[in-house]
């Protein structure tokens, strides 16, 4: 038998473990609180962890949705970088308005001035694409030139080749430019605008004109079998705006603005003054001068802007219009004629999309133009 002493002890220790276990254990109201506390802030990570997703693909959806634009816009400024006139000085006769001397071998050359048989040509695209051109499927502006690409589809290994290149805006169907399977799989054709690149082959720069179409036909050059060389190079793209000028350096030296050598976006490489809408011929003054103004120059600077829409406002857009072309420019008061007012005009477009609650992009650039060759004889 144990002795009372030990009986004691033993209920004493029992009582104070039984006191330690009533005292470290939680009520019921301390664990409801404790749940609560971990419910909100497992809330609070989730809805963290939620909205961070979504941001994320939002942004990456934008990122792919202009991925096609800006590819595009790359290729316009650099295609463009690389235009060339191959300009070259030579005697001019005003009896024959050429180099080519007239029949009387006694006439003497009026002048020595700048020749080139390459065009660089920008404005309007309704007035420059040619018949069936409007301002509801062509808005903006287009640009055509020559550059040394050297896309050949008979010879190899000759980059150096001459190409003509164009730039403009077209609306129309993507049932010439897509697989056949998605016909026969009952998928409907899209009516959208696209940024369309013209781009015929260094040996046939014309597939009806032979020789030298741009020598051949200076107005028209680019209009022939426009259809038959144009790709799409971006879809959604509601705006093309080609604006030459000279830098502000040179701007700020003559005291004019950068716009003046086409306050209109019109600028003709054969016209010796692109303020006009008739083309001017060199003029040759009394003492012997020869007055050629920007006639076989490239414009030192071209600012190239590209507005594109997301593909989901260019459905809505789409429905919106009943899948028809609409005059885009007009409807927003932003007529792009008069260089000076680029921003004005920018604004308004930009009102007028954000009215319709479209989603889209403005890409801007001036793009330097490497053999520009200007000279103090302008």
């Amino acid at each position: 038998m144990n002795p009372p002493s030990l009986h004691h002890a033993e209920r004493v220790r029992r009582r104070h473990s039984a006191s330690l276990g009533a005292g470290a254990a939680f009520t019921l109201l301390e664990i409801m609180i404790s749940t609560a506390i971990v419910s909100v802030l497992m809330l609070v990570c989730v809805s963290a962890l939620d909205q961070t997703q979504k941001t994320w693909k939002f942004s990456q959806a934008k990122v792919e949705q202009y991925r096609e634009a800006r590819l595009a816009f790359e290729a316009i400024t650099r295609n463009l970088s690389q235009a060339t006139l191959n300009t070259y000085w030579d005697y001019y006769y005003q009896e024959t308005g050429t180099n080519e001397p007239p029949q009387d071998s006694t006439v003497q050359p009026g002048a020595y001035v700048r020749f080139s048989e390459l065009q660089f040509r920008s404005g309007q695209a309704s007035n420059l694409l040619g018949s069936g051109a409007t301002p509801s499927d062509n808005p903006g502006h287009v640009v055509f030139f020559q550059a040394p690409l050297g896309l050949s589809q008979q010879y190899r290994e000759l980059g150096t080749l001459l190409n003509a290149r164009g730039y403009y805006v077209q609306f129309g169907s993507d049932v010439k430019d897509r697989p056949p399977f998605l016909a026969e799989k009952g998928v409907p054709e899209k009516l959208r605008y696209r940024l369309m690149e013209y781009r015929p082959p260094a040996e046939r720069p014309s597939l009806s004109l032979q020789g030298n179409a741009v020598y051949a036909k200076p107005d028209t050059w680019y209009q022939q079998d426009r259809a038959d060389v144009s790709e799409p190079l971006a879809d959604n793209i509601i705006l093309l705006l080609v604006s030459p000028r000279v830098s502000e350096a040179m701007a700020e030296t003559a005291n004019r603005s950068a716009t003046w050598i086409a306050p209109s976006y019109r600028y003709n490489s054969l016209d010796c003054d692109n303020s006009t809408i008739t083309p001017e011929k060199v003029q040759i003054l009394s003492d012997g001068t020869a007055v050629q103004g920007t006639q076989h120059l490239l414009p030192p600077q071209v600012q190239i802007t590209l507005v594109a829409l997301d593909e989901p406002s260019a459905q809505r857009f789409a429905e919106q219009s009943a899948n028809r072309s609409v005059d885009i420019l007009g409807e927003a008061g932003a007529p792009f004629a008069i260089a000076a007012d680029y921003d004005r005009d920018l604004s308004r477009l930009k009102d007028y999309l954000n009215g319709r609650r479209l989603n889209y992009r403005v890409f801007t650039s001036s793009v330097t133009m490497r053999s520009a060759r200007w000279d103090s004889r302008q």
